[in-house]
């Protein structure tokens, strides 16, 4: 009888070790899992980008590309190269002291994706790597749109991809250049101006906010 009973009790013994462990799942009390939900909430939306979050994106971003586009680098007018028939000159900007700290200082507002096919594209041709690495620029930016009076920005929107704002820019309509301070609130009258619409693109990537698309409005 005992030894019967000791194999009864070791065919249990051996089933509980085979089947105990796979049979098994995680539990969780009711205060833990409404704990989890909220701190997914608020993950998702520590993730969205508000107003003031996206304006000083917005200010870093437009400071350079406005540089790029516009104002120009300060530069070497003696280390100069040659590339298809263009002079470019070696950028002298502290903060560049080659390619590869410019692509990462770019990298702080501007996906990999917007800096290849815009700022670096294949048909631009405003930068170029030289000697040791070096950052080179073709002198010359095009002129502004003398027209352009202001903006009037508007909220950040979630999309499928990321977030996008759509700004909305003034210009003057009776074929005279502005004159004015520039705006960033809606005129008192904006029957005296006409107005474009420019959508900004953000995604994440490398865990930030960065412009996939980016707009000068003059």
């Amino acid at each position: 009888m005992k030894k019967k009973l000791a194999i009864v009790l070791s065919c249990a013994l051996a089933a509980t070790l085979l089947f105990g462990c796979t049979s098994k799942e995680p539990t969780t009390t009711e205060g833990e899992t409404q704990q989890q939900e909220t701190t997914t909430e608020t993950d998702a939306a520590d993730c969205e980008l508000t107003a003031e979050q996206f304006q000083t994106l917005y200010d870093g971003a437009f400071a350079i590309y406005k540089q790029i586009v516009l104002e120009g680098f300060e530069m070497s007018t003696t280390d100069v190269i040659d590339v298809d028939g263009y002079t470019y000159n070696r950028v002298t900007d502290e903060r560049f002291s080659d390619m590869e700290a410019f692509r990462t200082y770019l990298g702080q507002y501007f996906t990999q994706n917007m800096m290849d096919t815009d700022i670096f594209a294949e048909n631009n041709i405003r930068f170029t790597e030289g000697k040791g690495g070096g950052l080179y620029v073709l002198d010359g930016a095009r002129g502004t749109n003398i027209f352009y009076a202001g903006y009037v920005m508007g909220e950040p929107v979630k999309t499928e991809t990321g977030m996008s704002v759509t700004a909305t820019a003034y210009y003057t309509k009776d074929g005279n250049p502005y004159e004015g301070e520039t705006f960033t609130e809606a005129p008192a009258d904006p029957s005296q101006y006409e107005t474009t619409d420019y959508t900004f693109n953000l995604v994440q990537e490398d865990g930030q906010w960065k412009f996939d698309t980016f707009h000068l409005f003059y």
